[in-house]
């Protein structure tokens, strides 16, 4: 249960927080009453400029458009419209799935899209595509075309499934309420040739662009204009096989592509990963030779370039050497890392638990005594990052790596806590009500 103290209502609905700023509104974190079941709601509160240009009753219908589109929708790639209402001052919104991440937040985009961002490893790329391409082939046949296909609108749920969201910019059945020529329709960087010219004249061939342009920079970290398609250009341990599909998927003519997304589809499930080759580590950390420094063990509350610093990491919040561990294993499902002298779980919480409930499952350990021990607690950023090694940093079967989101200690600011994805070895930050396991440690 979340134990923030909202001030706010949007009619039902208590805000927890705000979530981010578009032109037509905000979305806000927010809890349904009774159930204390966390939402998002996005509501109707456009810039000045935008409701200057079309007008607030245009504005509305566009909105309401993208409700019910969006209701209407049932796949386990699209996100979930729940409710549709009016706030005291008479402003619309609706209520949609709450997920905590999102693959724009996860390669560490942002609004210089032209810095390199985090890869991804193969073997994730490919079960993220056949997601997205099997959610666009259900848009598609409904006749509808998402026009913004872009990592910020790919949300990531607990069990690291894809969710296409944000509707706003869809071509429904040939319409649109964004009226021909208004505005800009989709980010530059990933929307295709043609819809910079005619937006109202494409086809889902023109979502197939854009989802070429997400896998390849989830592949490089790079936007495709930046390097020349080839993918063996950039890592020759891609094949023939993976140049041949992005030289498709990124054909200025539309024509030239992939004409449908099964068809995408196929191809991108033809494509071979090398797990001892391909799947290669995901930052160039060197490991740290001799013995490692001691790790802080005091939490920290601490944002921005100060907690880079502090927990040694690169501009892509990485870390820049990786300590190195001599794990041990002894009885009662302990680890003993004779590196660090630290004492580990070696399997951690059995499920995502909030931090609130996080900290409960430490106390559970040491109120029982776990393992003979009552000095459990949670890591530091510094600390989780030294569980990385050459087994953990190599390819495993993605079921193997789905439990490798751990919380910190370590807290940034009132609301929010560190937490460490030893999945693709970056740190960042979430809210506290958001799921990640715990793995405790003491020493």
């Amino acid at each position: 249960m979340v134990k923030e103290q909202a001030r706010e209502r949007l009619g039902r609905y208590q805000i927890l927080r705000k979530l981010g700023r578009g032109g037509m509104g905000f979305v806000y974190k927010a809890m349904a009453p009774v159930i204390d079941k966390v939402v998002a709601i996005k509501v109707l509160q456009p810039f000045e400029a935008l409701e200057e240009l079309l007008g607030y009753a245009r504005l509305r219908e566009i909105f309401t458009f993208e409700a019910v589109t969006l209701a209407g929708l049932h796949h386990p790639a699209l996100v979930d419209v729940w409710d549709y209402d009016e706030d005291s001052r008479g402003r619309p919104f609706f209520v949609m799935e709450y997920f905590c991440n999102n693959l724009g937040r996860m390669i560490g985009e942002d609004f210089q899209l032209l810095k390199k961002s985090r890869m991804v490893r193969a073997d994730k790329v490919l079960a993220y595509g056949r997601q997205l391409l099997q959610g666009l082939a259900y848009l598609h046949d409904n006749d509808i075309v998402h026009r913004d296909i872009k990592p910020f609108n790919i949300m990531i749920t607990d069990d690291d499934r894809v969710k296409i969201c944000d509707f706003g910019l869809a071509l429904v059945r040939r319409a649109s309420c964004v009226p021909n020529g208004s505005m800009q329709i989709g980010s530059p960087v990933y929307a295709a040739p043609e819809q910079g010219r005619e937006p109202d004249g494409v086809d889902g061939r023109a979502d197939l662009y854009s989802a070429g342009v997400l896998l390849y920079r989830l592949l490089t970290g790079e936007l495709p204009g930046m390097r020349s398609f080839s993918l063996s250009r950039v890592n020759p341990l891609y094949d023939a096989a993976w140049d041949e599909f992005f030289a498709r998927a990124l054909c200025l003519l539309p024509d030239g592509r992939f004409q449908t997304a099964r068809e995408m589809l196929a191809a991108l499930q033809g494509l071979q990963v090398n797990l001892q080759g391909m799947c290669v580590k995901q930052s160039n950390a060197p490991a740290g030779a001799g013995a490692p420094a001691a790790l802080r063990s005091a939490p920290a509350d601490v944002c921005g370039e100060k907690a880079r610093l502090l927990f040694g990491l690169t501009e892509q919040f990485r870390p820049q050497i990786v300590a190195g561990n001599k794990m041990i294993e002894e009885p009662d499902g302990l680890l003993r890392d004779a590196a660090t002298g630290l004492i580990w779980q070696q399997s951690g919480s059995p499920c995502r638990l909030s931090w609130q409930d996080g900290l409960a499952y430490i106390d559970g350990l040491n109120g029982r005594r776990h393992a003979g021990r009552h000095s459990w607690r949670l890591p530091t950023v510094n600390e989780l990052f030294s569980l990385l090694n050459e087994e953990l940093r190599t390819c495993r079967p993605a079921a193997d790596r789905a439990g490798l989101w751990f919380w910190s200690c370590d807290r940034h600011g009132e609301r929010d806590v560190w937490y460490v994805n030893l999945d693709m070895e970056y740190a960042d930050w979430q809210d506290v009500s958001c799921r990640n396991f715990v793995r405790a440690v003491c020493g």
